[in-house]
């Protein structure tokens, strides 16, 4: 490590009072205690490495040192900027929604004002988190989800947020090019979901002493009693992936064989002596309206139709007319909210539809009969990148009492996985036997959570 880097980090200490090696508490008392594992990433990235990518477990403190790197680089370069030897830094910091890049945005800004408390002004959310100094001087929060806001820009230093959860394209076509020709640096960091892209960087990097896991009781600050109870009360899937950070194949998936049931020829046009099942899940404020049809005579999905902004009158149209080209298909929709009243008038039109009232106990039945067909091969879907992305990113998490919430993860949509779920509660079978994974999830609701766990 230069000289310089750890004089920056000691200016950096007496400003913002905290460091990997120890922080100033609320009684203004200095506290020296080590996190080791923040410490190796410091060194690689004062070390000039390139690209950094760390898989850790939750409340590890990614977040933490992903935010003082970010800190660093940026106040690094406006010095570079008063002493005349560059005229620009440019930063962002990517995860799945605007949302989430909020977390090391706000931590960082919070350390930066106190060293420029003058920049407050700077400082905006709307379009998206940005603090903006100067032309040519700024960080800003993008979303992966929003690729188009990802062109033309070159950058000096990036930092990534939950990467696990960004496609391997957003990385390898919009966010790794926009460090070239600047010689950008990156931070890639995430808790494991799964063996993606990340996961791969990783290992890789891994060789030169650029890659790191860590599993959550490595951070010093974590509760000793918290991991035994994670330990006892999550299923050994999830805590493994969550808290030992082990990155497991399909581990974070509900939906297990997804690229199995992906059949090239599966759209196709109504034929005659067919019987058709629609699925129906009505978009609300932002989300889509999706239309799934499947032909019960072989369980593929011959249609599909994702669109938003249109009136109630036009999307009862559409599904009408859809359904009547599908030789009357039954048509199975979500009636919950705003759907009740279009399921009473596609009724009084005549058309055979059944309604489905969403609860956490109906949508646990209802996701895991779609995830029984998937991984039996009883349905097959089309080549189509939204409808296949929103399935592998589809989760579940346990609620303060242990309960299995099935949902898309925060910020992402799941319109599409709902609308193939309701077409599938049309055709025959249950979801029975149980998979492995939904075993382990019943198991882990008839724990008693304390009240006071994380």
């Amino acid at each position: 490590m230069s000289s310089r880097k750890m004089i920056s980090d000691k200016k950096l200490f007496d400003k913002i009072k905290w460091s990997p090696y120890g922080y100033w508490n609320e009684e203004k008392v200095y506290v020296e205690k080590r996190h080791e594992g923040q410490i190796q990433i410091l060194d690689a990235w004062n070390g000039g490495a390139e690209e950094i990518a760390v898989e850790a477990g939750t409340r590890f403190g990614k977040t933490q040192i992903a935010s003082y790197i970010g800190l660093k680089e940026f106040t690094e370069k406006l010095d570079e900027i008063r002493q005349g030897k560059r005229e620009s830094v440019k930063g962002w910091i990517v995860a799945p929604t605007y949302e989430l890049t909020k977390k090391i945005f706000e931590n960082l800004i919070r350390w930066f004002l106190k060293i420029h408390p003058e920049s407050a002004n700077a400082i905006t959310y709307r379009p998206f988190p940005q603090i903006k100094l100067a032309e040519g001087v700024w960080i800003q929060g993008k979303s992966a989800t929003e690729p188009n806001s990802l062109l033309g820009e070159e950058l000096d230093f990036l930092i990534g947020d939950e990467c696990p959860r960004i496609n391997k394209d957003i990385w390898m076509s919009y966010l790794w090019p926009r460090l070239t020709s600047r010689r950008g640096r990156s931070v890639l960091i995430g808790s494991p979901f799964g063996r993606t892209w990340h996961h791969d960087e990783y290992l890789k990097l891994k060789k030169i002493g650029a890659g790191f896991n860590f599993p959550t009781n490595a951070n010093p600050y974590f509760p000793k009693e918290k991991w035994e109870e994670a330990k006892k009360l999550l299923p050994e899937r999830v805590f493994n992936q969550e808290f030992r950070a082990m990155a497991l194949a399909d581990a974070a998936a509900v939906f297990r064989g997804i690229d199995a049931i992906i059949k090239d020829n599966a759209l196709a046009d109504v034929k005659k002596d067919h019987r058709y099942v629609m699925g129906v899940d009505l978009g609300k404020h932002e989300d889509f309206t999706v239309l799934v049809v499947i032909d019960k005579d072989n369980n593929n999905v011959v249609y599909f139709d994702r669109f938003k902004q249109i009136d109630y009158p036009f999307q009862k149209a559409r599904i009408k007319a859809t359904a009547e080209r599908y030789n009357n298909a039954r048509i199975i929709i979500d009636s919950t909210g705003v759907g009740e009243p279009i399921f009473d008038d596609l009724r009084r039109e005549k058309l055979f539809v059944d309604d489905f009232k969403f609860s956490n106990k109906s949508k646990k039945g209802l996701i895991e009969k779609l995830s029984i067909f998937i991984e039996q091969l009883r349905v097959f879907i089309p080549d189509n990148e939204i409808l296949i992305d929103e399935l592998k990113s589809f989760g579940y998490k346990l609620s303060e009492a242990g309960v299995v919430i099935y949902r898309a993860p925060q910020g992402l949509h799941d319109d599409c996985v709902i609308s193939l779920a309701l077409a599938v509660w049309g055709l025959l079978g249950a979801a029975n036997p149980m998979t492995p994974l939904q075993r382990e999830l019943a198991k882990a609701e008839t724990k008693k959570r304390p009240d006071n766990f994380i």
